[in-house]
């Protein structure tokens, strides 16, 4: 998923992309990287972990310059390795040129085929460097009129922060899959992927960057401009579900709203459900169970202990890192649990495997029985969006049915939340526009090629 920051015209800058970043640490753990402007020399400082590890005081002062972009990653498209670490810096014919990606461009391939025809050499893995390569081939006057010229070849979804001596641009894919924001402090724009980084930076969020639209941050002034047709507005559902912090806003309301919202639906749909307890796998599952409890009227525990200082399990590269993390973090606090009923809530079920080590841990703690209430749906097809869940193998809800799942992981009932709950909870009714193509295997955009690679049927784009 990934996050994004930027920052147009601020003596502080370097610092404010840091704390931007930080806010956003959530997003993505394996790199991290900011370049500034330095009266039009971009200088930049990237490293592989976490932000507060790789920039340290010496280097936040080797980046000086009123303007920079940062970027931490997780990644989808490309390795987890230093070379695919962003913002990306390129020499150009229009001068240097930074972005900073968050999203999947689903065309890529096909893309850096022809660049390579044609002599293009790529630097690194990432999908991200395809447009940089576009930019240099097909020219415009203007940084922002190469990009009106390139985007539109590019499909799938994508967020970009742009820099280039003097300006900052934002570009949002046509159909909005990923979250832009900008924001204003005194004289400064802010661009960021979730709008808590605007405000922790001490800014105020100005509105959603739309779908198809480039914003340009130049001379202290923000001018928009539509690069492309916006199609049906898409946004990411697991913004709400799972990566988005509880205090940012999406969709007229905040994350946190949705998620207790959320909860108070799951225990209408599970009305009748008996237990002793309710409680929610930190982090993301917390908010659910408070909404479940003061819906159903069954006391709220923690049942675990969290520990702060690992990281998200579902953001690791690999499955045994993510095993391996889930298990460090949730530790079972015993006198709580021991000869009870808990209804257990998460986020997501997507794998199964974090969910039956952490059933088997409450039930080695001495509990009765575990109702494992799940508040999305099913997931029963890969993203191609952003989001690490490239097959239809590595899907439990793909492959088994959802008895067959509940004995997998162990619990002793297994209830999912229905889509048209999980919708109606996270927008108002005025914006309820989402991309949930991972519930129903029904995609926005055309994903043939990437499909293919996968093993699946090609799939036709619509809801």
């Amino acid at each position: 998923m990934c996050g994004i920051f930027g920052i147009a015209d601020n003596k502080d800058a370097s610092k404010l992309a840091y704390v931007g970043l930080f806010t956003l640490q959530h997003r993505g753990q394996e790199s991290a990287g900011i370049v500034t402007d330095d009266r039009g020399v971009l200088r930049h400082h990237i490293g592989m972990g976490l932000v507060s590890e790789i920039f340290t005081r010496e280097a936040l002062e080797t980046l000086k310059g009123r303007s920079a972009i940062g970027h931490i990653r997780y990644s989808t498209t490309g390795s987890s390795h230093i070379k695919n670490a962003q913002p990306l810096v390129l020499d150009s014919c229009l001068g240097q040129v930074a972005v900073a990606h968050n999203g999947n461009i689903t065309n890529s391939d096909r893309i850096k085929a022809a660049l390579q025809k044609g002599g293009a050499i790529f630097q690194s893995t990432s999908d991200t460097e395809v447009i940089l390569h576009l930019m240099a081939k097909y020219r415009g006057k203007r940084l922002e009129d190469t990009l009106a010229k390139n985007l539109p070849k590019l499909e799938g979804a994508y967020a970009f922060i742009f820099m280039a001596p003097g300006k900052v641009i934002g570009a949002r894919d046509p159909n909005g899959f990923r979250p832009l924001v900008l924001g204003k402090m005194g004289k400064s724009f802010l661009l960021a992927s979730e709008t808590c980084a605007i405000e922790v930076a001490g800014g105020k969020t100005i509105r959603e960057i739309e779908p198809g639209e480039l914003v340009v941050i130049e001379g202290g002034k923000a001018t928009f401009r539509r690069f492309a047709r916006a199609r049906n507005f898409t946004r990411c559902i697991f913004e709400q579900v799972y990566f988005a912090r509880p205090d940012s806003q999406v969709a007229g309301r905040s994350v946190q709203t949705a998620r207790y919202e959320i909860g108070a639906l799951l225990a209408r749909e599970m009305k009748g459900v008996k237990a002793d307890i309710v409680s929610g796998v930190p982090d993301s599952g917390t908010v659910y169970a408070q909404g479940f409890s003061d819906e159903s009227w069954i006391p709220y525990q923690t049942v675990f202990m969290r520990n702060h200082y690992t990281g998200r399990s579902f953001i690791q590269p690999d499955q045994r890192l993510r095993e391996f993390t889930a298990h460090l973090k949730l530790a079972p606090i015993r006198d709580v649990i021991k000869g009870k009923t808990i209804i257990l809530i998460d986020d997501s079920l997507v794998r199964g495997t974090t969910s039956r080590k952490i059933v088997k841990n409450l039930k080695n703690a001495g509990a009765k029985k575990i109702i494992m209430a799940i508040a999305s749906p099913a997931i029963i097809s890969p993203c191609f969006y952003g989001i690490d869940t490239p097959s239809k193998a590595e899907l439990i809800a793909s492959n088994l049915t959802a008895e067959r799942i509940r004995r997998f992981i162990g619990a002793d009932e297994l209830h999912y939340l229905s889509l048209e709950s999980l919708v109606s909870a996270c927008g108002d009714q005025k914006d309820r526009n989402f991309c949930v193509s991972c519930f129903t295997g029904s995609y926005n955009t055309r994903v043939d090629a990437v499909a293919k690679a996968y093993g699946i049927r090609p799939v036709k784009a619509g809801r």
